[in-house]
């Protein structure tokens, strides 16, 4: 496996892997209801991930998961280096390591007691990360759009243009994604559908970075 197709792979791997074993053992744990949360929205993903041993899983796992959302971004900015600007690709890098880097620090400060954890700066870097990946990931999906012009090569694209369109048409329709301290049920549905479209848009680089490597010098 190339390097590209693990960070592409892990991404994806490490963040939805980490939210769904953290769901199961919240509920097997009782510290979250049993539903469908993609359906229902009993809960949102902060208070799966509070309590008990679901809490461990969660912080260690979405940390870890942010790293690679970072490398992430970097190897995207390699790949589109022949079609795309420095300038153009120093902004899409900026605000998706920005979104990652805001995730990491609102998910560390999570803590089993409400009273405890830090809400401000979990909110803020929660509301980061779904704003600034969505700008990031725009201006990413434009670059490789005007690269297929320019011979990239894009196995993915189409697949890409329906998360696009997906996240956009959320944005649109319920005015952005918002995390609070309390959400209605609303919001907690379109914070799990927008999370699982933002991994999935990570996974789409494994057809796209089949021959991704990094060499050294």
């Amino acid at each position: 496996m190339s390097f590209g197709r693990h960070i592409a792979l892990l991404s994806f791997l490490l963040s939805m892997g980490t939210i769904a074993i953290t769901y199961w053992v919240a509920a097997i744990q009782g510290t979250a209801e049993i539903c469908n949360p993609f359906l229902d929205g009993c809960t949102d993903i902060t208070h799966t991930g509070m309590k008990g041993d679901a809490g461990f899983i969660f912080r260690g796992g979405m940390i870890a998961a942010c790293v690679y959302f970072v490398i992430w971004w970097l190897l995207m900015s390699v790949w589109l280096q022949p079609v795309a600007g420095k300038i153009s690709r120093g902004f899409m890098s900026f605000f998706g390591i920005l979104a990652a880097v805001g995730l990491a620090v609102g998910t560390a400060v999570l803590l089993p007691e409400k009273s405890a954890t830090n809400w401000p700066v979990h909110v803020r870097g929660a509301n980061l990360f779904f704003q600034g990946m969505l700008v990031a990931l725009t201006i990413n999906y434009v670059l490789i759009f005007k690269g297929r012009r320019n011979g990239l090569v894009v196995p993915s694209f189409w697949f890409k243009t329906a998360l696009m369109v997906l996240l956009w048409l959320q944005f649109v329709v319920f005015a952005g994604v918002t995390i609070g301290v309390e959400m209605n049920h609303g919001k907690r549905l379109i914070e799990w559908w927008a999370t699982l479209f933002i991994g999935c848009y990570f996974l789409t680089s494994w057809w796209d970075w089949k021959n991704l490597r990094v060499q050294a010098g």
